[in-house]
């Protein structure tokens, strides 16, 4: 009997241990959970941006007379999923590879954020119709050059061109987009004469202007105005084609390029994808120029997820040399700066996608 008695004893010893540490164990849970929650409750001063899937322009764009043809590839945009902007989420983040922390303006208000990116992809959907009817042959809806917006103080031309000049071309060369005109003004040398081909109060003159050393970049050649695509000035109230663009919830001007080749790939008679699947991202301006965006790493892992071949990424803003730190190896990346590069790309598609036909855009060095 005595053996029997003490044979107990650890038994009784190990239940009461087990039942120490699931109450340690509970009470930890409670406080991670409580923790959590005030987390939960205390704002970030971060934006967080993490990876959302792609998805196709196809069903987004409808086209009077132009139905969506069937057996055709897609031509996917990309955009980030946004989480609250709460310290729990933030905590999350930066355990998170794939996830980026921008630092959110003074005074942010979400509202005001979400309004003005309906507004931006507002503005993107009615550029990207302009410029996709220019493409296809509506040339008056193209840009008619580049208009001065501000002459700086330390340029020579004062006095000589004026804010308002469109500029048409130099020395000869058309300058009717923005890569048009920095492709011919950046080969010139300091304190050299240039001839300005411009339209003032519709009449065109040529006038000689002086270039000056840019004063943040040692040796670069610059004339020392901003300026902007000209034309058209302001969207015409009705296209000559009916195009219908729905993003559903979805804002930002990022998807600009893709609602552009969306259109152009509706109406062409043959399919400019090959049946692949093409994502991409990017700004659209009246001239076609294709300018950088947020979010790249998380657009380009999203369009992986969607199994996308190619990507087509602006070389504008270091977005390609972002871009190329997360690629892999099963999607191409396809540097653009304007949407005939795109085109130009899509054109020299060969039999199941290859692009061995095609001379990439090197981007210039950020």
């Amino acid at each position: 009997m005595f053996t029997s008695t003490s044979s107990r004893r650890p038994d009784k010893g190990r239940a009461r241990r087990l039942e120490r540490v699931f109450t340690v164990f509970t009470v930890i849970l409670l406080l991670i959970g409580i923790a959590g929650v005030v987390l939960w409750r205390i704002p970030s001063n971060y934006e967080i941006l993490m990876p959302a899937t792609a998805e196709s322009v196809n069903p987004m764009i409808s086209i009077q007379g132009h139905p969506l043809p069937s057996g055709r590839g897609d031509l996917l945009m990309t955009f980030v999923s946004e989480p609250d902007s709460n310290m729990l989420e933030e905590l999350v983040a930066h355990l998170d590879p794939d996830a980026s922390l921008e630092q959110l303006p003074p005074r942010y208000n979400a509202a005001q954020d979400v309004q003005q990116n309906k507004q931006l992809m507002l503005s993107s959907e009615q550029v990207a119709e302009l410029v996709a009817l220019c493409q296809i042959g509506y040339k008056d809806l193209c840009s008619g050059g580049m208009q001065i917006e501000q002459i700086e103080s330390y340029s020579k031309a004062a006095g000589v061109l004026k804010v308002g000049d469109i500029i048409v071309a130099v020395n000869a060369h058309p300058t009717l987009t923005a890569g048009e005109l920095r492709a011919a003004i950046t080969p010139l040398k300091p304190d050299v004469l240039a001839a300005f081909t411009v339209v003032r109060n519709g009449k065109t003159l040529t006038v000689k202007v002086r270039t000056v050393e840019s004063p943040t970049a040692p040796r670069a050649t610059v004339v020392g105005f901003a300026f902007q695509p000209a034309a058209p000035l302001s969207f015409p109230s009705k296209l000559p084609i009916n195009v219908k663009i729905d993003p559903g919830n979805i804002g930002g001007p990022s998807a600009g390029l893709m609602f552009t080749l969306g259109i152009i790939n509706r109406i062409s008679p043959t399919d400019l994808t090959h049946g692949l699947r093409i994502a991409g991202t990017g700004t659209i301006s009246p001239d076609g120029s294709v300018g950088a965006i947020g979010g790249i790493k998380q657009k380009v892992i999203g369009a992986q997820w969607a199994g996308a071949r190619y990507f087509f990424v602006p070389c504008d803003g270091g977005n390609y040399s972002d871009a190329a730190k997360v690629v892999g190896h099963k999607m191409t990346l396809v540097p653009v700066t304007t949407v005939t590069d795109a085109l130009a790309f899509l054109h020299a598609l060969g039999p199941g996608g290859a692009s061995s036909r095609y001379k990439f855009v090197s981007c210039p060095a950020q």
